[in-house]
């Protein structure tokens, strides 16, 4: 025997004498494990083949058949076979292992027939309905034959089949239950340990060192915590646990909280209903902390309290007093680098607050528990008090504030929607793929699909588009009423476009929609997708909102509630952490779930739309006579850019290209539902609107130097090439029974003609709104169209100041836009309003010291100000500045109109005056000055003019 082996007896007898009870566990869990790792290789060996026989036929030819493990048609690309005019059937055995009740789906396009035991159990196909369904199935144990066929004629393929335990969640057949042949009991347990026992091994043999390592780690605490008193145990859990609270709970209770709150549309599913997928943390930290104070030296348990306490209130001054606009969740990326300056005085606020905190720990640690305590109490009465008025209210008026800021905004609140109508996930209704067989009106809404976009995939695929859109009419002079969807809804609905008069809300419930007038007209109503849903008469639609992402309820939950901590962690972490939290839009919590399911499991909406649609158009089926009004908003091609031209998931840089690629994406997936309307016999029996909220940044469309309306400048703050990209939405229409190639027309429309459109092809003789129904619009008139831009996309519920832009004539005629009137928010003070909105001005504190009674500024070449609305004269004085020696040329516009014309040939001041007619307060006066030539002073900055007046 050698040493070592002595040395091993020695070990365990030493062991089993003195630890009996621990030695029989040990060698009991040794035993099991060796024991099932060694039956591991047996089951492989024994087990019997598993799967099914899977044939494939094109044109009654069989082209092959092979043993496979799952139902899918994943084959037919792999490995290059036809794609129309197949048939495959799968056959082999399910197995029981003991009486079950099973939910069977099943859903295909063309057709698809599950058997079991020669009993057809669901059909689908063109006639039946190609949606998938499901049928409960009662199995005896043991085998039970299944046979599956699907066959493909012509257009889309697809199919869907699955299973689930009776009442459980639905998911891809399971291949430990399927087999070529009757495997008997024992054939299929051992198929089943086969399958099963690596990951069981995985987990057994970790367990052993864990627990070894959890009793060394109890031994040692269990002496420490031994050597304090009950009393020492109680008084400082007293003392830390609040304080061990405030971060975390900040992170992962009202951060959150905060985050679904005031944001509730964005969200399928309720708060609680998302929490526990990190919820369980909060408890594990608090006590971890909690633990570890308590284990502390002494010397060191109230600097370790203070530290606690000073985080918490660090994390909660970030997150609330600290909040900074780093702009739009949109896609496009969020501006952390102009906050950079953030990151060295938010660092000093950090270390300085806690060297304090540290430095006086003793008098902090009897403070931090109370003030723990209040904090976050204060917080939870914060949230709960407006949650509970809202819900009151929503009971009582049933009336809600949509807004659709979510997630996009960074984090500002505009409205909340109640409890009571909150959104929920859900599958789509069968009724919603039902269609009229008689007569429907179709209204898709591509967001951000500009006319400049569809206008060169149109110039490259013409013979593409005339033949799949027979009928249509391209509108390629459109103009939009917002840069963003909450407020071009309403346009687009009631045509009446929204012009910061009224709170937002006050006025989307005010006009009436197509949907209440339709609706009225015997019309079956159809809205998906969230936007509308504060929309007058959209409440009496069948409602569905397509989950973002796209899947089943799992994959939305873990995803979302991925999403919802990302973004509290993002709101309450100094600048410094947040480009780690953000990760160049992949996200730090999101990007696990990526990892672990997949990129296209938390793939952004641009992706999981189009998929719905492309299933939309395949479940489609007629229905009844009465006519049907469907809306879908798809939300693609907005950005981010995560399709190519084929909608295969592929994240890329956005570009004009792969801006465009995405944008083709879209048309197919609306191609696959028109394709759709003709093998159903309904293309002629529908009209159909294809159209956009709002166009896109101009960096998306052509570059600015190469755009006809270059080099003028706006009040807005943005040239007008900027404004014009984000003015032309999309617009395509075909009547009932309309044929022909697509047609491009060069009418002067507008969004707000959208309702007077659908109600015209309705045939309805009521009328809302201001606009003209695009079919009776001659495309050789002259025709005034006005477009508001402002500054940021969401009001609250006013902006603070909106644009408001006139054209008249094409909407790349630099003759036809003109800037008419500035419409500003309610303010107390009136003219610091109007100055705070000047552009171009600059104070000169010297000049404005030597003459008391008025204010003085240098203007650049092109300077904005605003007069008030009441004076009955626009007055204010100009002259040369002092360092230029040619004679300046002033041009004076006045609400977009040209007023005045004046050369400044010396050095006097020269008071220029104007009358005009008062008028409302909110819509002040604006004045524009171009001036030519410029002064370049050292640094090389351009000077204008001087200015002087009460401005």
């Amino acid at each position: 025997m050698s040493l070592t082996e002595a040395r091993w007896i020695n070990i365990r007898h030493n062991w089993s004498r003195r630890y009996p009870g621990r030695f029989r566990a040990g060698s009991a869990y040794v035993l099991g494990a060796v024991s099932l790792t060694l039956l591991w290789p047996v089951a492989i060996v024994l087990a019997p083949d598993s799967g099914l026989t899977r044939s494939y036929w094109h044109a009654d030819d069989t082209i092959g058949e092979e043993r496979v493990p799952t139902v899918d048609l994943a084959f037919i690309d792999e490995q290059n076979l036809p794609t129309r005019h197949y048939r495959v059937r799968w056959e082999g055995v399910w197995f029981s292992p003991r009486a079950e009740s099973v939910d069977f789906l099943a859903g295909a396009d063309d057709g698809v027939i599950l058997r079991i035991d020669g009993e057809t159990i669901l059909e689908r196909n063109p006639a039946l309905g190609m949606h998938t369904t499901a049928r409960a199935v009662e199995l005896t144990p043991g085998p039970h034959r299944l046979e599956i066929e699907h066959w493909q004629a012509g257009g889309e393929r697809s199919l869907n089949m699955q299973w689930a335990p009776s009442g459980g969640a639905a998911d891809l057949l399971n291949p430990t239950r399927l087999f070529p042949a009757d495997p008997g009991a024992l054939g299929y347990w051992l198929h089943y340990a086969a399958t099963q026992l690596p990951s069981l091994l995985l987990l057994i043999w970790a367990t052993g060192p864990a627990v070894l390592v959890v009793l060394v780690v109890s031994r040692v605490l269990h002496r420490r915590v031994t050597t304090l008193s009950r009393d020492d145990i109680w008084r400082r859990l007293r003392a830390v646990l609040l304080p061990a609270a405030l971060g975390p709970s900040q992170l992962l209770l009202v951060g959150p909280w905060t985050v679904h709150h005031t944001n509730r549309s964005e969200f399928l599913v309720g708060f609680w209903g998302l929490a526990p997928g990190w919820f369980w943390l909060l408890g594990l930290i608090v006590g971890t902390l909690s633990a570890l104070g308590i284990l502390l030296p002494s010397r060191w348990f109230p600097r370790y309290t203070a530290a606690l306490f000073a985080v918490g209130v660090l994390l909660w001054v970030q997150g609330n007093l600290l909040l900074a606009d780093y702009g739009l969740l949109d896609g496009g990326g969020l501006d952390l680098a102009s906050h950079a300056w953030r990151s060295l005085p938010e660092a000093g606020l950090w270390i300085g607050v806690l060297v304090l905190t540290v430095v006086f720990a003793s008098g902090v640690t009897r403070a931090a528990p109370m003030a723990s305590g209040v904090l976050v109490a204060l917080q939870i009465v914060v949230l709960l008090v407006p949650m509970n008025r809202e819900a009151a209210r929503g009971t009582t008026s049933g009336s809600t504030s949509g807004a659709e800021t979510g997630w996009r905004h960074a984090f500002t609140n505009i409205a909340t929607l109640t409890d009571a109508v909150n959104p929920a996930w859900r599958l789509p209704p069968p009724e919603l793929y039902e269609l009229s067989s008689t007569r429907n009106i179709i209204h898709i809404v591509l967001d951000t699909f500009p006319t400049h976009t569809f206008a060169e995939i149109l110039d490259a695929d013409r013979s593409v588009f005339d033949h799949n859109w027979s009928g249509f009419t391209f509108f390629a002079d459109h103009l939009g009423a917002h840069r963003n969807t909450m407020l071009s809804m309403p346009a687009m609905f009631s045509g009446m476009p929204w012009r910061n008069e009224t709170p937002f809300p006050e006025f989307l419930a005010r006009h009436p929609s197509v949907f209440n007038v339709l609706g009225r007209q015997g019309y079956r109503l159809r809205s998906l997708n969230a936007y509308v849903r504060d929309i007058p008469g959209v409440d009496a639609a069948l409602q569905y909102d397509i989950p973002f992402p796209y899947g089943d309820y799992r994959n939305y939950v873990d995803v979302t509630a991925a999403r919802l901590l990302d973004l509290a962690l993002f709101r309450h972490a100094p600048h410094a952490l947040k480009p780690s939290v953000y990760d160049n839009g992949q996200w730090l919590l999101q990007r696990q779930i990526e990892s672990r399911r997949g990129p296209e499991a938390t793939a952004d909406r641009p992706f999981g739309d189009t998929e719905f649609l492309r299933e939309f158009a395949d479940r489609m089926i007629p229905g009844e006579d009465a006519p049907v009004y469907i809306f879908l908003q798809i939300y693609t091609p907005h950005l981010p850019v995560i399709t190519d031209a084929d909608c295969t998931y592929a994240p890329t840089t956005a570009n004009p290209e792969t801006f465009a690629n995405q944008a083709r994406c879209a048309l197919s997936a609306v191609q696959a539902l028109l394709r759709r309307l003709r093998d159903l016999d309904l293309y002629d029996r529908s009209a159909i609107i294809v159209t956009s909220d709002h166009g896109v940044t101009l960096d998306l469309t052509a570059p600015e130097e190469e755009h006809p309306l270059r080099g003028i400048r706006t009040p807005a703050g943005v040239t007008l090439p900027n404004i014009e990209a984000y003015a032309t939405p999309l617009l395509l229409v075909k009547p009932f029974a309309a044929q022909g190639p697509l047609h491009t027309s060069f009418a002067p429309t507008s969004i707000i003609d959208v309702p007077a459109t659908l109600l015209d092809l309705a045939d309805s003789p009521d009328s809302i709104g201001r606009g003209v129904s695009l079919l009776r619009i001659d495309p050789t008139a002259s025709r005034r169209r006005t477009y508001a831009h402002a500054r940021f996309a969401y009001p609250g519920p006013f902006f603070d100041i909106l644009h408001e832009f006139a054209v008249n004539g094409r909407v790349t005629d630099r003759d036809a836009w003109s800037y008419f009137r500035s419409v500003f928010g309610p303010a107390d003070d009136r003219a610091a309003q109007r100055r705070e909105f000047s552009i171009g001005l600059v104070a000169a504190p010297s000049d404005t010291e030597s003459q008391p009674d008025a204010h003085v500024y240098r203007t650049d070449d092109y300077a904005v100000f605003y007069a008030s609305p009441e004076n009955p004269h626009i007055t204010f004085d100009v002259r040369r500045m002092p360092s230029i020696t040619l004679a300046q040329t002033i041009t004076v516009r006045i609400d977009g109109d040209i007023v005045d014309q004046r050369v400044l040939a010396d050095n006097d001041w020269q008071t220029l005056s104007y009358p005009a007619k008062s008028r409302a307060a909110n819509s002040p006066f604006t004045i524009e000055l171009q001036i030519d030539p410029v002064w370049h002073d050292d640094s090389g900055k351009s000077w204008g003019l001087m200015l002087r007046g009460d401005i």
